[in-house]
């Protein structure tokens, strides 16, 4: 069941979340002075792990709230005493498999992964998630926060930003500058959208296309301003996308090529004004509307000669079923296009 705070209770106290809510999304604030307590919490909303306190100074005083969903959530935890988090091997599935971002807002903390060290501050993040052991160490009165993302969801998001599908594994480069132009606006994506999933009459709780933009905006910011595999296709000048009508006027021109077609008639089937058309396939093809229904005509042409049976078929018989009306005409252009006569083409298949 979906759990939140509500107005007017304590912070370890929960209530369902209301029914407009259209995201299985949980609210927990819990304060506790019991590791045990606080193991718990981390493991139920975060991952499998164990706290081990590495002093026996200090009291633990811990705070943990967390917002979000499995596929995407906000947590902070603050630690007042020093201590050590040790998450156990896990099977990599990108099905079901988090990406962290971790920072510390106040004190430090240290990954240890392997024989690899890496820092956690204000001026530097780390990102990671399931696989090899990772050992985390955190300094007395540290405050760490964290945004985790479903693996799966962020490489569907860069193919869609590409265009295409990932030929590899989408793999992010561990440590994340903070203090940098684009670690500034990452930061400020970030705080934008943790405030937006802690807010408890936000739209995303129950407007699906706002929970979807907050998700693109995230996923959009940490592609373009984190170094992964992809970052410099990413950030090559993207061709601009082929217009619909376009698209719809190229399907039907293959599928009736054959057919006495005007630019009437195309652009009367893509729903839009013939000069739209001409404009359109100007600026995305190089050429007219007329001049694909050509070289579409002549594409098949060329495939039937190429294929027919000289003692049965004529040049004339095979033109005239791709639509060509004009002997003189056709020879020219197919000529001009495949430098050979069309009857060399029937009589030598090449």
């Amino acid at each position: 069941m979906d759990r939140t705070i509500a107005p007017g209770e304590s912070q370890d106290s929960l209530q369902p979340v209301p029914d407009r809510t259209h995201k299985f999304i949980v609210d927990h604030h819990r304060t506790t002075s019991q590791i045990d307590e606080l193991e718990e919490m981390l493991s139920q909303f975060v991952s499998a792990q164990r706290l081990v306190p590495m002093t026996r100074m200090g009291e633990l005083d811990s705070a943990f709230q967390f917002h979000g969903t499995q596929e995407l959530g906000f947590f902070g935890v603050h630690f007042g005493q020093k201590l050590s988090i040790d998450f156990p091997p896990q099977d990599v599935d990108d099905r079901h498999n988090n990406i962290a971002f971790v920072m510390a807002s106040k004190g430090n903390a240290q990954l240890r992964s392997g024989r690899d060290e890496f820092a956690i501050s204000e001026v530097q993040g780390l990102v990671f998630s399931a696989g090899p052991t990772h050992t985390l160490q955190f300094s007395e009165d540290c405050d760490a926060r964290a945004l985790f993302m479903d693996r799966q969801r962020l490489s569907e998001h860069c193919a869609k930003l590409l265009g295409r599908d990932l030929d590899k594994r989408l793999n992010l480069e561990t440590c994340v500058p903070l203090g940098t132009g684009s670690g500034h606006s990452w930061l400020r994506t970030v705080q934008h959208a943790s405030a937006e999933l802690s807010y408890p009459d936000s739209p995303i709780r129950y407007v699906p296309a706002a929970w979807q933009h907050l998700e693109h905006l995230l996923f959009t910011s940490f592609l373009l301003g984190h170094r992964h595999n992809y970052s410099e296709a990413l950030l090559q000048p993207q061709p601009a996308a082929v217009p619909f009508y376009v698209k719809r006027a190229e399907a039907y021109i293959e599928a009736y090529f054959a057919e006495p077609l005007s630019l009437a008639d195309i652009a009367s089937h893509a729903g839009i004004s013939a000069r739209s058309l001409q404009n359109g396939f100007q600026n995305f093809r190089g050429m007219t509307p007329m001049a694909f229904l050509r070289s579409v005509r002549l594409q098949k042409a060329h495939h039937t000669l190429r294929v027919a049976d000289p003692t049965v078929s004529t040049v004339a018989e095979i033109a005239f079923a791709c639509g060509f009306t004009h002997m003189g005409e056709f020879g020219t252009a197919y000529r001009r296009t495949f430098g050979a006569t069309p009857r060399q083409t029937l009589l030598k298949g090449a």
